[in-house]
C-alpha cells in the first residue's frame, strides 16, 4: 500500500473520532475542526521521519498536545461560534454562493411544483401557505365544507412532496 493511500486510509478511519476527542477539550467544533487538520498535517510532516508503530496512539498524542498548546496561548476566554446566540452571527451561511444557488434551485422546483397542481388545489393551498386563511376562511371563499378544503390542502402536499423528492 503506497503513503497516500495509507494516509487517506487513517484519515477516513480516525477523522471523526479525533475530531469528538478534540472538540471535548477545547469546547467548540470550529476549533476542533482545525486542530484535527492540523493534527493530520503533522502526520504527514513526520512521516519522512522514524515509522510509528501505533499510529492511532500517536494521533491522539498529537492532538492532545495541539489542544494544549491552544489552551496555554489563549489562557484568556477565546469565543468560539458555538458561543453566539443566533442573532449575533454573521451572514456567512446565508451568503455562501453554494447555498445560494441550492436554495433558489429548490425554490424554483417548488414554484414549478406548485404551478403544476390542479387549479382549486393551487388556490387552495396558496390561500392556506402564504395568505394565511384558516380551513373554515377557505371553506366559505369555495363554497364548500372545511372536510373538502383539508382534502384539497392534503392532495396538495401529497403531490408537492413527490415532486419535491
Amino acid at each position: 500500500m503506497n503513503s497516500v493511500a495509507a494516509f487517506t486510509n487513517l484519515y477516513q478511519r480516525h477523522f471523526g473520532e479525533l475530531r469528538a476527542f478534540i472538540l471535548r477539550r477545547v469546547g467548540c467544533r470550529e476549533l476542533a475542526a482545525e486542530l484535527t487538520n492540523e493534527t493530520f498535517v503533522r502526520i504527514l510532516s513526520y512521516e519522512a521521519g522514524a515509522p510509528v508503530c501505533n499510529q492511532r496512539a500517536f494521533l491522539y498524542r498529537i492532538a492532545g498536545n495541539l489542544a494544549i498548546d491552544h489552551h496555554r496561548a489563549n489562557r484568556e476566554q477565546t469565543e468560539c461560534i458555538d458561543d453566539f446566540q443566533e442573532s449575533e452571527l454573521l451572514a456567512t451561511d446565508v451568503t455562501d454562493p453554494a447555498r445560494v444557488l441550492c436554495a433558489r434551485q429548490s425554490l424554483e422546483r417548488l414554484r414549478r411544483a406548485i404551478e403544476a397542481l390542479p387549479p382549486q388545489c393551487r388556490r387552495a393551498f396558496i390561500l392556506f401557505k402564504f395568505e394565511g386563511l384558516s380551513h373554515l376562511e377557505i371553506a366559505a371563499e369555495f363554497d364548500v365544507t372545511r372536510n373538502a378544503v383539508e382534502k384539497l390542502l392534503i392532495r396538495a402536499l401529497v403531490q408537492l412532496r413527490k415532486q419535491m423528492a
